[in-house]
């Protein structure tokens, strides 16, 4: 059971989805996912969850200190990577400067 009230979004056009927080100190605001990362902490052997996001819709809200809600859009993003992995339902959607620069498609092998 999730601690996170939130309701999954689609754009009707675009097919992209959009996270709508319905409880709350962040209630009625509208954000999107952007690009996310795991940055590698050698030190602790651990990784970092990093990602971008946009405010589609403040709802009535004026925030001027970003930081507790980027905490708990990162804590829910977690809770959405960990359902995902559980149900074996993760989409990319991105790529890599590798990959935008590639120039031949991949051939199949004859073995």
């Amino acid at each position: 059971m999730s601690n996170f009230r939130y309701q999954i979004l689609e754009h009707k056009h675009s097919g992209l989805q959009a996270i709508k927080l319905t409880e709350g100190a962040f209630e009625g605001i509208i954000y999107a996912y952007g690009k996310v990362s795991f940055d590698p902490d050698e030190t602790n052997d651990s990784l970092h969850l990093k990602f971008e996001y946009e405010i589609l819709d403040r709802g009535d809200k004026g925030m001027t200190d970003m930081k507790p809600f980027e905490s708990y859009i990162g804590d829910i993003l977690q809770e959405l990577l960990h359902q995902g992995v559980e149900e074996n339902n993760l989409t990319y959607t991105g790529g890599t400067e590798i990959d935008a620069n590639r120039t031949k498609d991949s051939e199949q092998s004859d073995i």
